[in-house]
């Protein structure tokens, strides 16, 4: 086994935020222990992060309304030893995402802005700050 960061997939990180099924809930618990005792250090994925929240918000998965789903996961991306690529545009995505009827990818993409433009044709990302294609330079 390599050294250096793993990757750590979504079961794990649902496994751990919902406390079920305990077996399962235990290991991720210890892994996450370790990350914030500096023994092992953990990466989230931002495609990981997608698998989550549509997990944790579909009725067919856990149902969570989607300020559930942002408070546990601001809490959760908070952990020590938990590297998120673009943390705070993640975390602004999630405050985006509690706050409104926009899907996760297009919160995601809203939370880059205003240092970055974003071309959609979707009018409630327009009404927030986005471009449509035919504004283009």
């Amino acid at each position: 086994m390599g050294g250096g960061t793993a990757f750590v997939d979504a079961n794990v990180i649902l496994r751990f935020l919902q406390g079920w099924p305990p077996e399962q809930a235990d290991g991720a618990e210890q892994l996450f222990d370790a990350a914030r005792r500096g023994l092992v250090r953990l990466a989230l994925h931002p495609v990981v992060l997608s698998e989550v929240v549509y997990v944790a918000v579909s009725p067919s998965g856990l149902g969570l309304t989607r300020q559930a789903v942002a408070e546990e996961l601001l809490h959760f991306l908070q952990l020590d030893g938990l590297d998120v690529a673009d943390r705070q545009a993640t975390l602004d995505a999630l405050q985006l995402f509690s706050a409104s009827r926009l899907d996760w990818a297009d919160c995601v993409l809203l939370s880059y802005l205003p240092h970055h433009r974003v071309y959609t044709f979707d009018r409630e990302m327009l009404k927030r700050g986005a471009q449509s294609p035919d504004d283009h330079p």
